[in-house]
This record gives C-alpha cells, structure tokens and sequence, in this order.
C-alpha cells in the first residue's frame, strides 16, 4: 500500500462519521422509542398533577414561613411596648402627683414666712423661674422640627451630611444647636414638648429616641421659649443656629417652623435639689 493511500484513509474515516451524524442525529434505540411513544395512562397524569399541586403547596408555605415574623419575637416586641406604655403612665402620674406637691409646699412657704416675708417670697419665686422650678407664662417663640417626608440624599454643604446616619431624620444634636441659638437669642424659659430645661438638663439620645432628662420625646418636637419675641426671632436667623435650621431645610428636607406667640405656658420641673446653702446674717443683740 502506496504512502498516498495511507495518509487518505483517515479522511475518509471523518467524512463518514460526519455523514452519519448529519443522517442520524439520534441513535437508533432512542429513535425507536421516540417513534412509538407510551400512551400517558389516567393514573400517571393524576399522579404528575398531585405531585405539582403538593411541591406548590410546599413552596407556598416555604414562602410564607420566611417572611412571616417569629411568633417568640412578635410576642417580646408586644410585650415591650406594654411595658413602655405602662411605665410612661406611671411617670406622667408621678410627675402630676409632684406638681400639686410643689404647688402645695409654695403655699405653706409663704404661710410661714408671713407678711413679714413678702420679700423673700417674691425673691424665692423669682429664683426658682430663672431655675425652672417653677412654671412660667409669656410671649415668646414657638420652634417646630420634625423628620423629612422622605429620606432623600442631600446636595450641597450640609453640616450633617458627612455623619453617618440618615440625614433626614432629627437627633438630639440637632435639638441642642437649636436651644443653645435659642438661649442666645434671649430667651428666658425653654421647655421642650413639654418638658422644661434647667441649668442641669440633658438633651440625649437612645438609639432612634431622643430624650430630655432621660424622658422619651415624640415627634414632632415642640420647642417654646418665653421671651421677647421680636428680639429671639432676629437673633436667632442671625446667629449660627438659625443658618443650621435653614441648612436642614434646604439639603436633609427637614421641617422646621418658627412662629411667635402671644403667650405660652411652660411647666416646672419640679425636680431640683438644694446643692448648697448659705445662712442669711442677722443683725441685733440677743
């Protein structure tokens, strides 16, 4: 056999399995069956169908189970809110119940001091307003904060903006810039939703909530201060706080509302404790 005849042999080897590729694509058992296929019996199409309808179920329930809340969880979740709830209650009583002692251990005061202690008792009186033992009644300004509408991405040069937390939503900072430019702008008494800042109150936060002498806040936050209002409301878009405010406004969409009263009312805190002391000199031979 020549060297040519060899060297075609393995070519013609290739065309012929291509052809019967080309030809046969299937092998022949498979075509077999293709060509004369079981007929589908009843039970076999039932037994398909249930066996559908049971993995949907399965998957359906599946489904439901994993976005469905724990049962344990939903049920200390209730039972803290209860508890918040309750003990909130029990706070507001207490802080009632504190007020009309207050108010009636002022009256036995000015009982004991007489006529002769006018004085002191005006001067004491004056001293616990400017302390906010107190409470205090008069014009001033009403400052209305609360949470964006929707958390947005700011633009610009927000002062907030380089934190990390959700720009549109109030915290305890932000409450103190603005009774700190309140403060500055001359206001007198400050209470916020209701509850009155001394020389020793504390603007915190826990977690998402903002609190005022370890008491809970609830938006929207109300801030009343009782002094001039012309003069506040001038100083205080003066002033750095009021730019703050604005800036909010403007890149986090806080909302922020300034509006003069021609009379508020705050309560006292009722909650000071005498630090120090000092006897007042008398004068006379005993």
């Amino acid at each position: 056999m020549s060297e040519k005849a060899q060297s075609t042999r393995p070519l013609d080897a290739s065309m012929t399995l291509l052809r019967e590729v080309m030809e046969r694509p299937l092998d022949p058992s498979y075509a077999a069956a293709a060509a004369h296929p079981h007929p589908r019996t009843r039970r076999g199409t039932a037994l398909t169908l249930a066996l559908a309808i049971a993995a949907g179920a399965a998957f359906s329930v599946s489904v439901s189970s994993i976005r469905q809340p724990q049962r344990e969880s939903s049920q200390a979740n209730n039972h803290l809110r209860d508890e918040i709830q309750k003990r909130t209650e029990q706070v507001e009583k207490q802080a009632a119940a504190n007020a009309a002692l207050s108010a009636a251990i002022e009256v036995t005061q000015q009982k004991a001091l007489g006529a002769g202690g006018a004085e002191l008792a005006a001067q004491a009186k004056r001293l616990g307003l400017a302390a906010g033992e107190v409470p205090a009644s008069g014009p001033g300004l009403r400052v209305t904060l609360d949470d964006a509408p929707t958390a947005e991405d700011a633009v610009g040069g927000d002062p907030r903006a380089d934190a990390d937390f959700d720009i549109g939503v109030l915290f305890d900072s932000d409450l103190q810039i603005v009774v700190n430019g309140l403060w500055a702008a001359g206001a007198e008494s400050i209470a916020v939703n209701g509850q009155r800042l001394t020389a020793v109150s504390a603007i915190r936060s826990a977690g998402r909530a903002i609190l005022v002498d370890f008491r809970a806040l609830r938006r929207p936050y109300v801030i009343s201060a009782i002094g001039d209002p012309d003069r506040m409301q001038a100083g205080f878009a003066s002033g750095a706080a009021g730019a703050y405010v604005q800036s909010m406004r403007d890149n986090a969409h806080i909302r922020a509302d300034i509006a003069t009263s021609d009379k508020l009312v705050l309560p006292g805190a009722g909650q000071l404790v005498l630090r120090a002391a000092q006897p007042l000199e008398t004068t006379g031979t005993g």
